[in-house]
């Protein structure tokens, strides 16, 4: 979910949730947001602290835990061509072949 103000992730378990008389439901980040939205009259576009400005003026936005940490890669890497050939050991004790009579 996203702040209606700032444009900002809000992590779960966390936020506000503002009902307008009208239905419109508003989630702020915090109290800041909703205090610059519905107290002051602000548009979060405006506001350089907000993740729209920033994303629009070029600027790095801050990323979660999850979206920050890439993927491992593994450094080395067998190719199907050095792989060696897998030699199947020989059966200790196979059955002797059936004699025909």
């Amino acid at each position: 979910m996203r702040c209606s103000f700032s444009n900002e992730e809000i992590p779960r378990g966390t936020g506000l949730i503002y009902v307008r008389k009208d239905g419109t439901v508003l989630y702020f980040k915090n109290q800041k947001a909703k205090k610059n939205m519905l107290g002051l009259g602000r548009v979060g576009k405006k506001v350089k602290w907000t993740s729209y400005t920033k994303e629009e003026r070029g600027m790095t936005v801050k990323k979660s835990a999850k979206q920050a940490a890439p993927a491992p890669v593994a450094k080395h890497e067998a190719k199907p061509a050095e792989k060696k050939a897998e030699a199947k050991p020989a059966a200790k004790h196979a059955p002797a072949p059936a004699k025909k009579e």
